[in-house]
């Protein structure tokens, strides 16, 4: 490799003043520039290329020189918009030929490099390029192979490289046997969007995902949109181990472990989402400090309070195991995010275009609302006990003062008249053990509770209401019918559902969109650093 000289007197002059002081010294010297204005950063620059770079360089040899076990004949190097990588691929590796492809916009970091690495005229060659033209890329990888009488192997480093560059020397490597480089670094310093000097490392790519990384990043992220969280944790268990760049890397776990939780959370089990959602809020708390503009830092606040609904959801299993639905029904910590829950899961499914599954889980919440009204008044669905209702006597004062025995008498008169209004007909009169969404919703209106209030002067608009809405999921294939609920009738069923929960949330004093709010599940492709994890 042809070079020249490289010298200058102001670098001569900087190098006597930092003696013989270590890597780390100069480093964390050149960490502590001010960089305020813009003639402190040109200043602070200055100081990385002609101070630190000759020690970096150095160090670089020394860690990565075993892994070059071959002289390396032939070296193509794509051009970014930074030198440094490609002055150590060629220190390190000392190759007899360089290409190097630039676009217009990299042209003058080609001249750093040149510059650095003293190259001579007949030292290098140089191909301007289409950076979003692979074909272009791979004529002129294969135009110097061909050049170059077709040696047996060529070294490419496509660490300033686009996506199209990528995807280019893929295809140069299926038909001409080429060894892909990559300079990466342990430890990336974003605020000085740099490595952490002396951190510096090659890698020898021999798995594709780690030169379209990038790209299979994008396809695991994008599927987050599609709510398919256990495709997106499949994708990203191989990422976040194989990615070379350990910041991206971690950054792929933090998807990995969101992806977990939000499958284990839609498919109920509490358990497991809350223990993925815990390990990515400890781990999001450890790296906030010194990586604040990693994946998913701008939801932090978000992610802690997700963690804290499912801390209170992953408790209802071992109350319904130990027998205590009705703890669950009375107390809201548990049963408002439940419910809620449910309702997201709806929306989810929606967006799927899986309406009955969507309108299962909609009446399901209304079966909640149902649940949790009558256990005001101490019933449950499953095993009324009418005698020992707790009456409000200010929703029916008239009802106050008399036994027990009398008020059950008239609640059992008026749930009949109601009946009587609803169908036409009471029956027979029974009050069931075990009642139906439709009879809870009767008797929370013989209760005068404020869930069964009367719509336009009469008391049972709602109740035809909710009756018309229990024929349309009694259609549905997953419930006693045949055939699918469409996009329309699910339509009419969630504008419905919302109504009574958000009559609910009014009753129960619950904040309908800020509880909504905090069950929106992450898109990490919404995070304000998405863009960090583009190669």
């Amino acid at each position: 490799m042809g070079k020249t000289t490289k010298t200058t007197n102001t670098t001569d002059t900087k190098r006597k003043q930092t003696g013989k002081k270590s890597l780390t010294e100069l480093a964390e010297h050149w960490k502590q520039l001010e960089r305020k204005t813009a003639e402190q950063r040109k200043e602070a620059e200055a100081y990385y290329e002609n101070i630190l770079m000759e020690p970096i360089v150095e160090t670089f040899i020394q860690n990565n020189r075993p892994q070059v076990t071959e002289p390396v004949e032939c070296l193509i190097l794509s051009v970014g918009t930074s030198y440094e990588p490609l002055v150590l691929d060629i220190m390190l590796l000392e190759p007899k030929r360089v290409l190097f492809l630039y676009t217009e916009v990299s042209e003058r970091y080609l001249a750093k490099v040149v510059d650095y690495c003293g190259l001579d005229a007949a030292g290098y060659e140089k191909s301007i390029i289409h950076e979003t033209e692979p074909l272009d890329i791979y004529r002129e990888i294969k135009r110097a192979y061909l050049k170059w009488k077709k040696p047996e192997k060529i070294y490419i480093d496509f660490t300033g490289g686009t996506k199209a560059m990528s995807a280019a020397a893929a295809m140069a490597g299926a038909m001409i046997g080429v060894q892909l480089l990559y300079v990466g670094c342990t430890e990336y310093l974003v605020d000085f969007r740099k490595p952490n000097p002396g951190t510096e490392r090659m890698f020898w790519i021999d798995n594709p995902l780690e030169v379209f990384g990038d790209i299979e990043i994008e396809k695991a992220l994008t599927l987050f949109g599609e709510y398919n969280y256990a495709g997106a944790g499949e994708r990203l268990l191989t990422l976040k181990e194989e990615i070379p760049d350990p910041a991206i890397r971690q950054e792929m776990n933090f998807a990995y472990l969101l992806a977990k939780s939000y499958e284990a959370w839609d498919a109920l089990d509490f358990s497991e989402a809350y223990e993925y959602m815990q390990q990515l809020n400890r781990e999001i708390r450890r790296d906030r400090r010194t990586h604040r503009q990693f994946l998913l830092m701008d939801y932090a606040e978000h992610l802690c309070a997700q963690e804290e609904v499912l801390g209170r959801l992953v408790q209802i299993p071992e109350l319904i195991a130990a027998k205590k639905q009705m703890e669950v029904l009375t107390d809201r910590q548990y049963i408002i995010p439940l419910m809620f829950t449910m309702y997201t899961n709806a929306c989810v499914r929606e967006v799927q275009e899986k309406y009955d599954m969507a309108t299962l889980l909609l009446y399901r919440l209304l079966e909640m609302i149902e649940q949790r009204r009558l256990a005001v008044y101490g019933l449950y669905v499953s095993r009324m006990d009418y005698k020992n209702i707790r009456y409000n006597f200010e929703q029916r004062p008239d009802l106050e003062g008399q036994s027990p025995e009398d008020c059950f008498s008239q609640l059992k008169n008026d749930i009949n008249d109601i009946k009587k209004a609803l169908y036409g007909r009471v029956g027979n009169g029974y009050l069931p053990e075990q009642v139906s969404l439709l009879e809870g919703f009767v008797i929370l209106q013989a209760l005068g509770d404020p869930i069964s209030r009367m719509e336009n002067g009469r008391h049972v608009d709602k109740l035809k209401r909710i009756r018309s809405m229990v024929y349309l999921r009694n259609n549905s294939i997953f419930a006693h019918g045949l055939g699918p609920v469409g996009k329309t009738n699910f339509e009419k069923f969630k504008k419905f559902a919302e109504e009574i929960f958000r009559e609910l949330c009014v009753i129960e004093d619950v904040n309908f969109a800020a509880e909504k709010r905090i069950m929106e599940w992450v898109n990490p492709m919404d995070s304000e650093y998405y863009s960090r994890t583009e190669a």
